[in-house]
């Protein structure tokens, strides 16, 4: 009996001891790792998303503050927020907090303070109304990545420039802080300081914006530093917020449509490449040709704007009329594959490239072989017929005007900036050669003549004068009964070594030299304002003894040399 009770001892003792075995095995790291976690709960009080910036480091986007609090769930520290919410806001926050754990707000303005209670400031993603929206984009519902514009294209390197505030709490076993015991916070928010810097000058983009606004309902506006190609401002009417984002989705005017990307009936400012193209010929400019109203081209007629004919006209002249008669005769003289040469040299075969992954429609022009047919070149020698472009395409076809022949890639990327503020900037992509040299400035002299003479007059800055080319594109289609045109200015400003280029597309217009006109004249009349004003500030800065900012090269103001 003794000895069966011994060995059930030992078996006991073993069996226990194999459990304490068993115990210490899964109390070893791992477990204790798990176990130390679930003494903790981290929430997250903010995050931010890398920064948008202008030419001049001004942010676009993460501009503003505000207040976010993490609480725990106790009556201190909900009654240290109560000030600084809504009636509305404080019984939702209050519902939250019955479930025991701590709960992330937005808040007013600065709470009281209070054990259990975290607060940091962090950034506003958009604060409206927001400057180039449709640059800029918007995000998805979720807010962790870009849909369109400058948040879609920059979506990678906007993620890895994040940063995130994070409360964590000691807590008990059912998740619910303990009481006197402090939570610590980490804080990476600086990290969005870094992200990318778009070539926009907020405040060319404002006066171009107001401009838009002032004169047309839907179109597009760029304004561009020939000697770069940088674009420092994009409009699109109509616009949008990031607030009515959903509510524009369905809406039949495409507010949300970036129209400066998109192409259109291009009409006469296409005039310049057919100017362009007889001068490099050797056409002369005193070559005549007499306008009628009409000519007739293998049986089609085409019609002048000014249907009783401007009569005898040479190349300047027929330029700052734009008669399409004269127009019409010039690419039958020179024939059609040297006008399309010079197309395809000015980029009318293919899209703009502004960004790695940002870019325009495609342009549209006729094939080699449907240039056969007289009509189809007739068609092309004043923009109409299948030749469609986007208004960055008419800006890149003026820059090289202003740019002695050379073409310069318009761009809406200037580089990158990392946390401490230093900028890294995207190398520029070389130049092309379209035309001589020679060509370039007699174009400047005929787009001269126009705003001083011609079509353009009522586009005539009061100051340094303009140059530059109307349009108005018959689109072929009608609505409530009438012919839908749209209307063109492309130009550039001043008169003498110009600084700008400025092209105005007025869609769906129907009073067409009446409503792109005037978007260039009053932009071009601001910028100088604008000039004045940053030069006066410089003055200031200097006679101050304050370090003097070199504008040139950063918001195309001076010679962007």
């Amino acid at each position: 009996m003794r000895r069966r009770a011994a060995v059930f001892f030992v078996i006991a003792l073993f069996m226990l001891g194999a459990l304490i075995l068993r115990v210490y095995v899964l109390t070893d790291e791992p477990l204790a790792q798990v176990a130390d976690q679930q003494a903790s709960l981290t929430v997250t009080v903010a995050n931010a998303r890398g920064t948008i910036y202008d030419t001049n480091l001004k942010p676009l986007v993460n501009a503003d503050t505000e207040y976010r609090a993490c609480l725990s769930p106790t009556p201190q520290a909900l009654s240290a927020v109560s000030g600084s919410l809504s009636k509305e806001e404080l019984e939702e926050l209050t519902v939250r907090l019955q479930s025991g754990k701590p709960v992330a707000v937005a808040l007013d303005g600065p709470p009281s303070s209070a054990g259990g209670l975290v607060v940091v400031d962090a950034p506003v993603r958009y604060t409206e109304p927001l400057l180039a929206p449709h640059v800029l984009g918007y995000m998805d519902g979720d807010g962790l990545h870009g849909v369109s514009g400058a948040e879609l294209v920059f979506d990678e390197l906007l993620n890895a420039c994040s940063g995130a505030a994070e409360a964590t709490y000691t807590v008990d076993a059912v998740g619910r802080p303990l009481q006197g015991i402090s939570p610590t916070l980490s804080n990476t928010l600086d990290s969005s300081k870094a992200g990318v810097v778009l070539t926009i000058d907020s405040e060319i983009q404002k006066i171009a914006e107001n401009a838009a606004k002032e004169h047309i309902t839907k179109g597009a506006v760029v304004v561009m530093e020939p000697s770069t190609g940088r674009i420092l401002a994009m409009v699109s009417l109509p616009d949008y917020q990031p607030s009515t984002v959903a509510e524009c989705l369905d809406q039949e005017d495409g507010p949300l449509l970036n129209r400066a990307l998109c192409n259109y009936n291009c009409g006469s400012v296409f005039k310049i490449v057919t100017a362009a193209a007889a001068i490099e010929a050797g056409i002369p400019l005193d070559t005549s040709y007499t306008c009628y109203g009409a000519v007739d081209v293998g049986g089609v007629t085409f019609h002048c704007h000014n249907r009783l004919g401007h009569g005898t006209l040479n190349m300047t002249e027929a330029f700052a009329e734009s008669c399409n008669p004269y127009f019409i005769r010039l690419a039958q003289q020179m024939g059609g594959q040297t006008l399309y040469n010079m197309a395809v040299a000015l980029g009318f075969d293919r899209p703009v490239i502004l960004a790695e992954g940002w870019k325009t429609a495609r342009a549209v022009l006729p094939s080699e072989t449907e240039l056969l047919a007289p009509a189809a070149v007739a068609n092309l020698a004043f923009g109409q017929g299948a030749l469609m472009a986007t208004p960055v395409h008419i800006a890149q076809l003026v820059a090289a005007v202003v740019n002695d022949g050379e073409i310069i890639r318009p761009t809406l990327l200037k580089g990158t900036v990392d946390v401490q503020g230093v900028v890294t900037e995207e190398a520029a992509a070389p130049a092309q050669t379209a035309f001589s040299a020679s060509t370039a400035r007699t174009l400047r002299e005929m787009m001269l003549a126009v705003v001083e003479e011609g079509t353009g007059r009522s586009a005539r800055p009061f100051e340094l004068g303009g140059g530059g080319k109307t349009g108005t594109a018959e689109t072929g289609w009608e609505q409530d009964g009438k012919e839908v045109v749209q209307s063109w200015f492309g130009g550039f400003y001043p008169a003498e070594d110009p600084q700008y280029v400025v092209v105005v597309l007025a869609e769906d217009a129907e009073n067409t030299g009446g409503q792109s006109s005037p978007v260039y004249k009053q932009i071009c009349e601001e910028l100088t304002m604008l000039e004045k004003q940053r030069e006066a500030e410089k003055q200031a800065a200097g006679q101050a003894g304050e370090p003097a900012q070199e504008p040139a090269a950063e918001d195309g103001s001076e010679s962007g040399e």
